[in-house]
């Protein structure tokens, strides 16, 4: 017992205390590369109690390139909510992508000028080739584009992209008179037909590109106004095809992509030898279409046509559906009717011929006359 008893105390005091492991590196790793970054204000989370900050410099802002403007959602911040007219009524549903060329022969190359949520469809009663159709209202003009009435500072958008040969006022070269007001003209990088293809945005209230920039479709490059020779504001939209000449405009509502579900309607009315009439009056009237009678006249002889489809005439912004389509030639004396198909996404054509000869009626010409020389009083 007493040998057992000295044999564990001579154990015990042998024993030597374990040692903590000593920390061997995984890996010998080279020290790491710093690589200079921008953070924006946006993409940083924000800081908890107790955390630091880290010494990289962070801009406060990205400065805007000169020139380049601002985005369309910045400019909508800027709108006055209440400045201009009373938004429009009626409801549109959201425009096709572009390009579009459903039909062979369609070329809706080229967006709206103006975002979703304002008024980006025209006036029906001044339409392109034509006067003013409100018997209200007195002569003005033949319309060479379209007009879209909107909130003054409603952001105006490059329908494509291009480059700008013109911003500024455009005083016609005739009389010197401000007509279109501040304007812009985009030269597309495109053609079509081999021929260029530009695009004119007047009355503007503020230009947000100068001439020689380069722009992209969808970029802001200035605000609707009321600019020029106007009774209120609104964006008058030119499609020129060929030169950027006032003679070679087109019909914007066949390049301008139509609503979703929606197409356009377009023909040609002629009389039997095939000569197109003029100011003929047509009414579009839907049969299974939950929509408005559309009014219109034929194009003004001095307008140009699309050089494929030929027309003078187009209903644009059409919803899809089966419609009734009737032509008056001459106040009730040759009146023509027909059922027409719109097909969404394109463009239906029709043409309407005649068994008569159509003689254009003269534009009067004003008369000057002299006044009588007064005779002296007796």
């Amino acid at each position: 017992m007493l040998i057992t008893v000295l044999l564990l105390f001579l154990i015990g005091c042998s024993s030597e205390e374990i040692a903590p492991p000593t920390l061997v590196p995984l890996l010998d790793l080279p020290p790491a590369q710093q690589t200079e970054f921008a953070v924006t204000a946006e993409s940083s989370p924000p800081l908890m109690d107790g955390e630091r900050t880290s010494n990289v410099n962070r801009p406060a802002s990205v400065p805007t390139p000169v020139g380049v403007g601002i985005r369309p959602s910045e400019a909508e911040q800027l709108w006055v909510p209440d400045a201009g007219p009373e938004p429009p009524e009626g409801w549109r549903p959201p425009p096709y992508d572009v390009p579009l060329s459903l039909h062979y022969d369609d070329h809706y190359w080229l967006a709206r000028p103006l975002p979703s949520g304002s008024r980006n469809y025209d006036l029906e009663w001044y339409p392109y080739g034509n006067d003013v159709q409100l018997p209200e209202l007195p002569a003005y003009r033949i319309h060479h584009g379209i007009d879209f009435p909107n909130q003054t500072g409603t952001p105006v958008l490059a329908a494509g992209s291009g480059t700008v040969v013109f911003a500024g006022p455009f005083p016609s070269p005739l009389d010197g008179v401000n007509y279109y007001g501040n304007t812009v003209v985009i030269q597309h990088d495109w053609q079509w037909q081999g021929l260029d293809v530009f695009t004119l945005y007047a009355h503007t209230l503020e230009l947000f590109v100068q001439e020689g920039d380069i722009v992209q479709q969808g970029q802001l490059i200035a605000g609707v106004g009321s600019s020029g020779e106007v009774s209120g504001p609104h964006l008058h939209f030119e499609v020129r095809v060929g030169s950027n000449n006032y003679n070679d405009a087109r019909n914007p509502a066949l390049w301008l992509a139509p609503f979703e579900g929606w197409g356009t309607l377009a023909g040609r009315f002629v009389d039997k030898n095939s000569q197109m009439i003029s100011s003929a009056s047509l009414t579009l009237t839907p049969l299974d279409v939950d929509t408005a009678v559309r009014k219109q006249r034929t194009y003004y002889p001095t307008v140009r046509s699309d050089q494929v489809w030929r027309e003078n005439f187009v209903f644009g912004d059409v919803p899809a559906g089966h419609y009734r389509l009737t032509i008056d030639a001459n106040d009730g004396v040759h009146i023509y009717q027909r059922e027409v198909t719109i097909f969404p996404g394109q463009t239906s054509f029709e043409i309407i011929s005649t068994n008569f000869e159509f003689v254009p009626t003269p534009t009067p010409v004003p008369v000057e006359t002299v006044a009588a020389t007064p005779e002296p009083e007796n």
